[in-house]
């Protein structure tokens, strides 16, 4: 039986993806430009009439060029399916001062505080963490990539209606809130590193008011972090390895017929050195069931 060629090996396809000149952005709910910059696949110039899936990505400036590189190795090993990734976040020449304030307001879900109870919300109320660190918009930066930003760009690529979502440590907090938040907003979840129980535990709370509502949840889920957060102090304290592991537990009792949900952690990765375990092994988890020979 002859094997289709895949359309990344088309006369005429480019060999890598291609990026697409960064453009900003600026939605009512905030005082800044977002940096939004777009890769296309391979043969998005030689198959004119195929519409593609969509990785969506937190910390766009940090993540995407380390994205478009694993995807493009996984794309050619017939590891993953081609796909348009999107970069948002704050632009690199602001600092990383102002890349860290930025990035505190739009993951943090919104609440009377960004801490918690129990071991871990003490150890930063003794180190004098404030209960309420500033403004906490995640609702408004969900807002922004669904309603806003995603009809922008569906006018400008072909994107098909498979949508993404991933995010590491304070993202992977704002993509595991937004599992719940706004429920079908993505098909698709890469939540690496997650400091889930920030403001009391609202993604944990959002899941138990879901699970009270609904009988199934249509979504593919991957929790990742490293072995390595385990053993520090700032880290173990966000929970950003037992809280991943504890959702995970929890959305595997809930029973959903239509959920799918893989959980990693990585053998002697820290939380820097993760990342990239995570975007690839996310990747193939969460897209396995779009993997068709010829595309």
């Amino acid at each position: 039986m002859e094997v289709p060629v895949p359309d990344w090996q088309r006369p005429g396809a480019r060999c890598t993806m291609s990026i697409e000149s960064a453009v900003a952005m600026r939605t009512a709910a905030f005082d800044w430009d977002y940096e939004v910059q777009v890769a296309l696949p391979a043969s998005y110039g030689v198959v004119p009439e195929k519409a593609y899936p969509v990785l969506w990505l937190t910390d766009g400036p940090l993540l995407f060029h380390l994205a478009v590189g694993l995807l493009n190795t996984l794309v050619v090993g017939g590891l993953a399916p081609e796909m348009i990734i999107v970069g948002v976040g704050c632009a690199s020449e602001e600092g990383a001062t102002e890349f860290g304030r930025r990035r505190s307001i739009d993951f943090a879900p919104p609440g009377m505080s960004i801490l918690f109870d129990g071991p871990g919300g003490e150890y930063f109320r003794k180190l004098g963490v404030p209960e309420k660190g500033g403004k906490q918009q995640a609702d408004d930066l969900l807002a922004f990539l669904v309603d806003e930003l995603r009809p922008a760009l569906r006018r400008q690529y072909r994107m098909n209606d498979d949508h993404g979502l991933m995010g590491h440590s304070g993202g992977g907090m704002f993509a595991s809130y937004a599992l719940f938040a706004r429920p079908g907003a993505f098909r698709r979840y890469i939540i690496g590193s997650p400091s889930s129980n920030a403001a009391d535990r609202s993604a944990f709370r959002l899941e138990r008011d879901y699970a009270a509502a609904h009988a199934d949840l249509k979504a593919d889920v991957f929790f990742g972090a490293g072995e390595l957060e385990i053993g520090k102090l700032s880290l173990a304290a966000w929970g950003i390895v037992s809280a991943p592991v504890l959702m995970a537990e929890t959305l595997l009792l809930r029973q959903y017929p239509s959920l799918k949900v893989t959980t990693r952690i990585f053998s002697g990765k820290d939380h820097s050195s993760v990342i990239a375990d995570v975007i690839a092994e996310g990747v193939r988890a969460v897209w396995a069931d779009a993997l068709t020979p010829g595309k």
